[in-house]
C-alpha cells in the first residue's frame, strides 16, 4: 500500500510541478508502474523545448528592440528577420514635448513613416495599420525627435511570422 501512495504522491507532484521531473528510483521496485521519458516542457518567448532539446515551435515572435531613449536625437537600430515582418512598436513619451519618430528600411533608403506620439502619452503602432503584408526584412533604423527638447522616452518593439501573433 505505500508503494502506491508513494507513486500516486510523486505523479501528482509531476502533475503540479509541470516542469519538475521524477526521478526513476521512485518507481524501481514497482511492477504496476513503468518509467517512461519525461515529456514535460519549457520555454522561452521565441522558442519552446523538451528536455531532449527538441524544439517544438510553440511562440513565433522575435524581440526586436526595448531601449530607454535619451538626447537630442536618438537612434535605434534593429533587423527583421524573413518571415517575421508583422510587428508591433510601443512607445512611453515621458517627455514635456511631441515626440517625433521616423522608421526607416536602411537597406533600401525608404521611409515607412513618421509617427508623433504627444507629451505623457504612450501609443501603439501596427505594421497591419498600412502594411496588411508586414515589412520587408533587413536593417530599420527609428530616428527620435523631440522639437530641438531633449528626448526622454522608452520603446520596444516584437516581430511575429502571423499578424495575430502580437
Amino acid at each position: 500500500m505505500k508503494k502506491k501512495h508513494l507513486v500516486a504522491s510523486a505523479l501528482a507532484l509531476g502533475i503540479i510541478g509541470g516542469a519538475v521531473a521524477v526521478p526513476n528510483a521512485i518507481f524501481a521496485d514497482s511492477d504496476a508502474v513503468t518509467s517512461s521519458a519525461n515529456t514535460s516542457t519549457y520555454g522561452t518567448k521565441d522558442e519552446l523545448k523538451t528536455p531532449g532539446n527538441h524544439d517544438i515551435g510553440l511562440f513565433r515572435t522575435k524581440d526586436l528592440f526595448n531601449v530607454n531613449l535619451d538626447g537630442k536625437s536618438p537612434l535605434t537600430e534593429f533587423s527583421i528577420d524573413p518571415g517575421y515582418g508583422h510587428v508591433k512598436i510601443r512607445v512611453r513619451n515621458n517627455t514635456k514635448a511631441t515626440l517625433t519618430f521616423t522608421l526607416k528600411h536602411v537597406d533600401s533608403g525608404k521611409d515607412y513613416f513618421t509617427k508623433y506620439v504627444g507629451a505623457g502619452d504612450t501609443f501603439n503602432w501596427y505594421s497591419t495599420d498600412g502594411f496588411s503584408s508586414g515589412l520587408r526584412s533587413g536593417k530599420y533604423e527609428i530616428q527620435w525627435r523631440a522639437g530641438g527638447a531633449y528626448v526622454d522616452a522608452s520603446a520596444w518593439a516584437i516581430s511575429a511570422t502571423n499578424p495575430d501573433e502580437l
